[in-house]
């Protein structure tokens, strides 16, 4: 039996991972609101993302900690004071990298709240040796030093940027978790397959394909395929006497329409509605309270794949013996 709890959904960054914490004695708090929780490795600071609940529904983790109490002027003094020392840790951490030739990338820092440990976000294309340069941080900033590799994604997750619309990066601003993005969705969408307008800045596909995947797919699922044949409304039970009136020869999702042939061969449109058509309504993209699993990082993304520039010329296949065969004699 599920036991309902009162607890709050609060992300350390701002489009961090949410995590969740019982309230204990601090219950009236807002919306984007920064509170001081405790968890195992110390006390830190979280932005209020959802309000204190007793239903275990709103719960997709386990509490992560407590609630100790809402932040105060001193604390959020002290996280600015946090925000410049992880500037300057970053900077101290990237000197040392190049000064030890280490083949990786410092991309930020984060400090711990109570200033008990450090975290470092790297990158690497290989598998980097971290015991020394952990030890020379460790002697210089006075406290625990980690490790956190990151992927292409998260790379640009942590450093943000403007994306091709103008706006920033959906991962950095709002986005809390990645999906499985794939060539598909661009064809289901009947996009161009243009490699550079369906990467992103992170060198992998968009995220944004799937945000009106699902209304393709209802759309496109319920009009009629493009060359189907079909009787249109004003035909009933077939009075024209043919297997069907129109051909559908192009499906506009956007407009919920279609462009049909008829039988005399002039071309016409029609709506979903004209043709009696309902879709079922499609929930806005989530913003979520979705996890990574048991990882803030998840797994790393093959790139996506480029066909091999080819001259246009076929090859030919070269014919010889068979395994095991011999070769006839003359």
């Amino acid at each position: 039996m599920i036991v309902p709890r009162t607890v709050i959904g609060a992300r350390f960054m701002n489009a961090g991972r949410m995590y969740f914490f019982e309230t204990g004695p601090v219950t009236d708090v807002d919306l984007g609101e920064t509170v001081i929780v405790r968890t195992e490795l110390g006390d830190d600071a979280a932005r209020v993302a959802i309000l204190p609940t007793d239903s275990p529904l709103v719960m997709v983790d386990p509490p992560l900690g407590t609630v100790v109490r809402k932040a105060t002027g001193a604390d959020l003094f002290a996280m600015n004071k946090h925000k410049r020392m992880e500037e300057d840790a970053t900077r101290t951490a990237a000197e040392m990298v190049r000064a030890r030739a280490i083949p990786m990338k410092i991309l930020g820092a984060d400090w711990q709240f109570d200033g008990s440990s450090l975290v470092f976000f790297f990158s690497s294309d290989d598998r980097v040796d971290l015991t020394e340069l952990n030890a020379a941080l460790a002697a210089h900033f006075g406290t625990r030093i980690e490790f956190r590799k990151m992927g292409a994604r998260d790379e640009t997750k942590v450093m943000t940027g403007v994306g091709t619309c103008g706006r920033e990066l959906c991962c950095s601003s709002w986005l809390d978790k990645f999906s499985n993005i794939s060539i598909r969705m661009a064809k289901e969408q009947d996009l161009p397959l243009n490699q550079s307008k369906l990467t992103g800045v992170c060198g992998r596909l968009k995220c944004c394909l799937i945000y009106e995947l699902e209304t393709y797919q209802e759309v496109k699922g319920k009009l009629p395929k493009l060359g189907e044949t079909f009787h249109i409304p004003t035909c009933v039970s077939g009075s024209c006497g043919t297997s069907g009136c129109a051909t559908t020869q192009g499906v506009n999702v956007p407009k919920e329409e279609i462009t049909v042939t008829l039988a005399d061969g002039a071309r016409t449109h029609f709506t979903a509605a004209e043709l009696g058509v309902s879709f079922a309504p499609i929930p806005a993209h989530t913003k979520g309270v979705g996890t990574y699993g048991s990882d803030e990082v998840p797994r790393q993304e093959r790139p996506t794949p480029v066909a091999p520039p080819t001259d246009g010329r076929k090859k030919r296949r070269r014919r010889g013996r068979r395994r095991g065969g011999r070769r006839a004699g003359p």
